[in-house]
């Protein structure tokens, strides 16, 4: 028996706004996409360019977030800070960080590099004043990141302010300067600087667009009815 496409009016109101939002959802995603494409760009653009002086005063600490910066000064090692668990080369470990008095008086905390506790005995402590060329980062505490416990040393991530107190140093900088560079042989490994921005958008716009294309076939399957025949008889 042949079947006619007959559309119901509730059917095709409710097809016709879920697809509306399926759409604006998949666009949203585009969007996102396009947004977060070019802000990965920018991140790596600033990382290559050519350090400068991270300022005495970082009043906008967004403004200077994975640029590439210098310091002069010391490194304080009786309060070295261990962040973990952190991996390298798929081995345990833990990022080393160190308040670091710049020359002009002011304190950065500083994230040395990876180093495991069988490497602890090589780490590296140049003295005197040295020159440190980093990246600043905006240390962040993520969903399932544990929280920090200051009167065990148990440190997950980089709170500078916390670890200051801890230290008895006044006035951190707002930002947690990375060293920039790894050299073979040497721990803490420097360059552990990582920009994880997952960009699933692509995906997501999929499945949106995939679930408006599903939405309009099941509803253009539902709305035909099969014909009747009607036969007249004389």
């Amino acid at each position: 028996m042949a079947k006619k496409f007959t559309p119901q009016k509730w059917p095709t109101v409710i097809a016709l706004i879920l697809f509306v939002v399926l759409e604006m959802l998949g666009t949203w995603q585009v969007h996102r996409l396009h947004w977060k494409t070019e802000l990965i760009s920018h991140i790596h653009d600033r990382m290559a360019e050519r350090p400068v002086p991270l300022p005495e005063n970082v009043a906008n600490p967004e403004d200077w977030e994975y640029r590439r910066v210098t310091l002069a000064g010391n490194f304080l090692y009786g309060h070295e800070f261990l962040l973990g668990p952190r991996q390298l080369d798929e081995k345990n470990g833990y990022h080393m960080i160190v308040p670091f008095r710049r020359a002009s008086g002011g304190v950065v905390m500083v994230n040395r590099g990876w180093i495991s506790d069988d490497l602890m005995k090589q780490a590296q402590r140049p003295q005197g004043t040295v020159q440190v060329e980093g990246i600043v980062q905006q240390p962040r505490k993520y969903r399932f990141t544990p929280d920090n416990n200051p009167a065990k040393n148990e440190w997950y991530w980089a709170d500078v302010k916390a670890m200051a107190e801890a230290a008895n140093l006044k006035d951190p900088a707002p930002v947690l300067v990375t060293v920039a560079a790894r050299e073979e042989g040497v721990y803490p490994a420097g360059g552990q600087v990582r920009v994880d921005l997952p960009n699933d958008h692509r995906a997501y716009a999929i499945f949106w667009y995939t679930m408006a294309f599903v939405l309009l076939a099941v509803y253009f399957i539902s709305q035909r009815k099969e014909e009747k025949l009607h036969v007249r008889i004389r």
